[in-house]
């Protein structure tokens, strides 16, 4: 009976333990990134849309995107900056042209998910 007693609390404590964190970029790191300018590749396979944006190193951006489907062209024209450890960007055909901070989630070294708040954007690669 002890040993079920040990293995049960035991099993329950494993469930207890939080998942590793993601690890966000930080200004840093994206501000690295960027400094000189850099073309980052937007979206891929099995994310519905793929496209290319350059973000100058005068916080301007221009670049499309485009559904798999080649039903839809996005484009994507306006400014950034970096603000904490955010991307803050406003294009003038997305969003409503509001202004959208967003924070890169690390997936691979060169690769990252696209977040606003809980809510995943899109994915930024790069070389």
């Amino acid at each position: 009976m002890l040993n079920r007693t040990v293995l049960a609390a035991g099993s329950l404590a494993a469930f207890a333990i939080p998942a590793a964190a993601e690890e966000t970029m930080t200004g840093a790191q994206i501000t690295e990134l960027l400094a000189g300018g850099k073309t980052i590749m937007l979206g891929g396979p099995g994310t519905g849309y793929s496209g290319e944006l350059t973000l100058n190193a005068d916080g301007t951006g221009k670049g499309e995107a485009k559904t798999d489907d080649g039903s839809k062209i996005i484009p994507i024209d306006g400014t950034w900056e970096i603000r904490g450890d955010q991307f803050c960007r406003v294009w003038a055909e997305v969003s409503g042209g509001n202004e959208i901070c967003e924070t890169w989630v690390i997936v691979e070294p060169n690769k990252v998910k696209v977040m606003d708040g809980d809510k995943q954007l899109g994915v930024n690669y790069w070389e």
